[in-house]
C-alpha cells in the first residue's frame, strides 16, 4: 500500500468520523430537547412553506385582534373560504350540525316547516313546494313566494352559504316559531310557522280523467324510487292508458335515485355517463325491464339536474314528448366526502353528465319537444292535479292523447 493510498483512506475515516460524531451530537440535542425533531418530505416541507401566510394570518388574529376571537370559527371560516374559491354555488363546507341536518333531509324527515325552496338567477330564495298538511302550509305560504326575510334578519340567495344559512334560520327546535317574511305579488307579508317533524314523501300520484295516470316527482331523494314504482304498479291495475310525469320544479338528487327511476320506464341501453376531468367515464345503463306504455314529461325553467338527466334520457329514447318549458341547464355532478373524525363534510363538483347520445346540457337545459308558457293565472298542484287550472297539463294530456292514438 503506497503512501498516496494509505493518505487517503485517512482522509475518508477521517470524515466518516465527523460525520458520525456530527449524527450523535445532533441526536443528543434531540433527546434534550422538548420538541423532538421530525422528518418530513420535500413534498410535505412545500405544503408546510405554502401555507405559512395562513397560520401567520390566524396568528394574528387570535392574538391582536380587539377582543377574544374562537379558533374553530377562524377554521371553518378559512374552510368555507377555499371553498368559495372555484367560483361554483355547488361546491361548499357542511359543519357537523348541517351535516346533520342534510342527511335528515335527504331521509325525508326533518325538522322544520314543510317546504321546498331554490335559489333563484337573481339571488333569492324561493319557494317551489309546500308539503300537505306541514307547519309552512297552516302558515299560509305558497309555492311561487320569495322569501326575503327570517325572524326579521334578511334571507339571500347571492350564493349556496347565504342560501344554506337561511335554510338553517327557518330550521329549528320543535314547538318553536319562526317569522318567514316573504314578498307575494309585490307586498310584503310576515307569515308565523311553528317549527316541528316533518315527514316528507316526494313523490304524489293519482289517476286523471280518461285512464291516465299523473305522477309527480319533487325530488330525487328519500322515497322517489320506491314511491314510483308504486305509481306505476298502481297504475297497471287501474288499466292506465298513459302517464303524465311532472318533473316541474324538481330540482334534482341522487345519481342512483334517478337511475332507478329510469330504469322502470326506459329500453336497454344507456341511461347516461359520467366523465371527470381525468377523462373517467361511468356508465349507468338500464335493464330493458321496463313498462312500455306511452308517456310525456313536463319541465319548467326550475327542473335541474337528475330531473334534465331523466328528461334528456327520456328525449334520446324517443319514449314520447317533452311539455313545457327549456329547464334549468345544470349538467355536472356533485361527490360529497364525510370527515369521520368529526362528521363534517364538503360537497364538490367532480364531474360532468352526458345524455345517451352524447349531449351536454350543463348552462343549455333541455329544450322541450312542445313548448308551453305557463299562464299567468295557472295553478300548479301536484296533490290535486287540475288540468283546467294548469294550461301545462292540459297540454300534456292532449299530446299524450296523441301518443295513444295517432292519427
Amino acid at each position: 500500500m503506497n503512501r498516496k493510498t494509505i493518505k487517503a483512506l485517512a482522509l475518508l475515516w477521517g470524515a466518516i468520523l465527523i460525520i458520525l460524531l456530527t449524527v450523535w451530537l445532533t441526536l443528543s440535542m434531540t433527546a434534550r430537547s422538548d420538541a423532538p425533531m421530525h422528518i418530513v418530505s420535500q413534498s410535505e416541507f412545500d405544503t408546510i412553506e405554502r401555507y405559512r401566510r395562513l397560520e401567520q394570518v390566524r396568528s394574528a388574529l387570535m392574538d391582536e385582534y380587539y377582543v377574544p376571537l374562537d379558533e374553530e370559527t377562524l377554521l371553518t371560516g378559512a374552510i368555507r373560504g377555499m371553498m368559495a374559491a372555484p367560483d361554483d354555488p355547488y361546491t361548499f363546507y357542511y359543519t357537523p350540525e348541517e351535516m346533520q341536518k342534510s342527511n335528515e333531509a335527504s331521509n325525508g324527515v326533518y325538522h322544520g316547516v314543510g317546504m321546498l325552496v331554490q335559489l333563484t338567477d337573481d339571488g333569492g330564495i324561493e319557494v317551489v313546494q309546500v308539503y300537505p298538511d306541514t307547519p309552512a302550509e297552516r302558515a299560509g305560504i305558497l309555492a311561487g313566494d320569495r322569501i326575503i326575510a327570517v325572524d326579521g334578519e334578511p334571507a339571500s340567495g347571492e350564493n349556496q352559504q347565504t342560501f344554506n344559512e337561511a335554510v338553517q334560520r327557518i330550521q329549528g327546535e320543535d314547538g318553536t316559531e319562526v317569522v318567514i317574511r316573504v314578498e307575494r305579488n309585490g307586498e310584503s307579508i310576515d307569515l308565523t310557522a311553528r317549527r316541528g317533524e316533518v315527514s316528507i314523501s316526494h313523490v304524489s300520484y293519482g289517476m286523471l280523467e280518461n285512464d291516465i295516470g299523473y305522477v309527480a316527482l319533487t325530488q330525487f331523494t328519500g322515497d322517489d324510487a320506491d314511491g314510483f314504482i308504486q305509481a306505476l304498479n298502481a297504475f297497471k291495475e287501474a288499466q292506465a292508458r298513459g302517464i303524465v310525469v311532472d318533473l316541474r320544479n324538481n330540482p334534482g338528487g341522487l345519481l342512483d335515485h334517478v337511475v332507478k327511476i329510469c330504469d322502470q320506464v326506459l329500453p336497454e341501453g344507456l341511461i347516461t355517463y359520467v366523465e371527470d376531468r381525468h377523462g373517467n367515464r361511468q356508465e349507468e345503463k338500464s335493464s330493458g325491464d321496463y313498462w312500455n306504455i306511452p308517456m310525456v314529461v313536463l319541465v319548467n325553467g326550475n327542473s335541474a339536474s337528475a330531473s334534465e338527466l331523466f328528461t334528456a334520457a327520456f328525449q334520446d329514447y324517443e319514449r314520447g314528448l317533452v311539455i313545457g318549458t327549456t329547464t334549468y341547464g345544470k349538467g355536472i355532478v356533485q361527490s360529497l366526502i364525510t370527515f369521520q373524525e368529526d362528521g363534517a363534510g364538503m360537497q364538490l363538483t367532480t364531474a360532468s353528465y352526458f345524455s345517451p347520445k352524447g349531449r351536454s346540457i350543463h348552462l343549455t337545459g333541455v329544450e322541450p319537444d312542445i313548448v308551453v308558457e305557463l299562464n299567468e293565472d295557472a295553478v300548479i298542484d301536484i296533490d290535486h292535479p287540475d288540468p283546467t287550472q294548469d294550461n301545462q297539463l292540459a297540454e300534456a294530456l292532449k299530446a299524450l292523447e296523441r301518443e295513444i292514438n295517432p292519427q
